[in-house]
């Protein structure tokens, strides 16, 4: 039940954010009555903070299993569309509620830093290999505000563009 209750608010946050969601909400998308959630978790930002965090180790665990990078940037397309884990981690990363604020944007933070690190794994022995791993999250970061703020197929025309520009630049050879 507490993965089923994760799930739903998962599902919840990432559309309607912290604030727009409530416990009631939940605990009817579960088919529970709402003091049921308290079974599991003591509070609303309680049980934010275990579906962000599970969010956040899901991408990082994501990021260290990565074996090409542009497949890892091509799968933010269709987690976008198809986890709402995922969805959650972008929108909370973006737009943190207040108490998790500074918290959210440390791992956020991290997050960035191991892609980059990934890039420069995978990369080596490259010319530029910083100028690469920063240039591969400006990548990320374009692609995952597009995926929040415009449409699938914007979306997958600025990869298409960015990665074509960054395998001139980065990968010759």
């Amino acid at each position: 039940m507490k993965e089923t209750i994760k799930q739903a608010a998962a599902s919840l946050f990432a559309e309607y954010g912290y604030a727009g969601t409530s416990l009631a909400q939940i605990s009817e998308k579960v088919g529970i009555k709402k003091p049921s959630i308290y079974a599991h978790y003591k509070s609303k930002e309680q049980l934010f903070e275990c579906v962000f965090q599970d969010a956040f180790n899901e991408e990082m665990n994501r990021v260290e299993q990565a074996g090409h990078l542009y497949n890892l940037l091509e799968s933010y397309l269709f987690l976008y569309s198809e986890d709402p884990l995922f969805r959650c981690f972008l929108a909370s990363s973006f737009f943190p509620p207040d108490f998790l604020k500074e918290r959210i944007l440390r791992q956020y933070e991290a997050y960035l830093h191991a892609l980059e690190r990934k890039v420069k794994l995978l990369l080596k022995p490259a010319e530029n290999l910083e100028d690469a791993a920063v240039m591969y999250t400006i990548i990320v970061d374009s692609l995952l505000v597009e995926l929040c703020y415009g449409t699938r197929e914007r979306s997958e025309k600025r990869l298409e563009v960015a990665w074509r520009i960054y395998k001139q630049s980065f990968m010759k050879g």
